[in-house]
């Protein structure tokens, strides 16, 4: 399980409709808005 780094929620990596691999490190993310917060970074 990974977890959301913007709200904290655990993801299911398998089942992540959003993630993005950023610095060499892969980030799930629970919902599309948790995405674009994470994308203004």
């Amino acid at each position: 399980m990974a977890k959301d780094p913007i709200c904290g929620m655990d993801v299911d990596e398998k089942n992540a409709e959003f993630s993005v691999v950023k610095k060499g490190k892969k980030y799930y993310f629970c919902s599309e808005s948790c995405y674009e917060e994470f994308m203004k970074k």
